[in-house]
């Protein structure tokens, strides 16, 4: 996963949407979709629900950030 990526799986977390993830990053909506498809497929998740699940699962995020998802 790469830096970007873990970011906006931080912010996908916290309950922004693709648009406010962007307006955070300073990215482009698109920009911010194409990084949660990359996610989706390498968490092999169908959606951003599933995505974050799978995320925790398999240990990607620091504890304490998993404790709240």
């Amino acid at each position: 996963m790469t830096v970007r990526e873990r970011e906006v799986l931080e912010l996908v977390i916290a309950g922004l949407s693709a648009k406010e993830i962007a307006l955070r990053l300073g990215i482009a909506p698109r920009t911010v979709e194409c990084h949660i498809d990359h996610l989706r497929s390498k968490t092999q998740s169908r959606n951003r629900a599933q995505m974050v699940a799978n995320a925790v699962r398999a240990g990607l995020l620091a504890e304490e950030r998993a404790s709240l998802a």
